[in-house]
């Protein structure tokens, strides 16, 4: 029986956050193509934004997957937004704390203990990925949390909440993120009409990218400069039991 419902909620959650990114990706191209979309910029010490993450790595057939689109995405779009590389390709698990100049060693050390503490008796950790899309702040893999994830998001946000952040409360603190994306791109100002873009993701809405199945989660710091985001591994955690 308890497979049967972990089923049966992995399919209603499929279906439902398909609608969702069909959603933000409609809203996303009107916007691109009107100049009406958002903006990110360059994080400061204390930002919401960009903080200590913990992450999904994506590797192997997946990111090269991944990577094969890279470069139309960034021919597709003016020069001055944000792009990804290969090797900085992830899915965020949660974002623990806001931007730092540097981060302790002593709060790397925190984290690494409290997401291994969570992942104790946790199912899987899986992200399925289906089709490129986008919101209005940027661009990505559309991606489907396991129950394993959903399970590890639920405690590291009960725990956060309850303990607060070690240094800045980040963007996820008072919220859960329901989506497991992999980010491509970011936009960032000027916002200009991006007329070629829509045409690069809607050719690639329904390309399948596979099913990420992480042996470990990354604690990452993040690096916003040259008009490209670079990802620096702070630790990693194993996550197979």
């Amino acid at each position: 029986m308890p497979d049967r419902v972990s089923h049966t909620a992995e399919t209603h959650r499929t279906a439902d956050l398909a609608a969702k990114f069909h959603t933000l990706w409609g809203d996303a191209a009107s916007a691109l193509t009107e100049g009406t979309y958002n903006a990110d910029s360059v994080p400061r010490h204390g930002d919401p934004r960009w903080g200590l993450s913990l992450v999904v790595p994506v590797n192997g057939a997946i990111r090269d997957s991944i990577a094969q689109d890279l470069g139309p995405i960034a021919a597709a779009l003016s020069p001055h937004h944000f792009t990804y590389l290969p090797e900085s390709l992830h899915s965020t698990v949660r974002s623990l704390e806001g931007y730092q100049d540097q981060v302790p060693q002593d709060q790397v050390d925190y984290y690494a203990d409290l997401v291994e503490a969570a992942l104790k008796d946790c199912p899987p950790i899986e992200i399925e990925l289906f089709g490129l899309g986008g919101s209005k702040g940027g661009l990505f893999v559309c991606g489907v949390p396991s129950d394993g994830l959903v399970r590890l998001r639920t405690r590291l946000h009960h725990i956060g909440v309850a303990e607060g952040p070690r240094a800045f409360v980040s963007n996820d603190y008072t919220a859960m993120r329901d989506i497991a994306h992999i980010s491509v791109a970011v936009f960032q100002a000027p916002v200009v009409p991006e007329h070629s873009i829509a045409g690069v993701v809607s050719a690639r809405r329904e390309k399948p990218y596979g099913t990420l199945r992480p042996v470990t989660l990354d604690l990452v710091r993040y690096n916003l400069s040259g008009g490209q985001i670079t990802m620096s591994r702070l630790t990693g955690i194993g996550c197979t039991r």
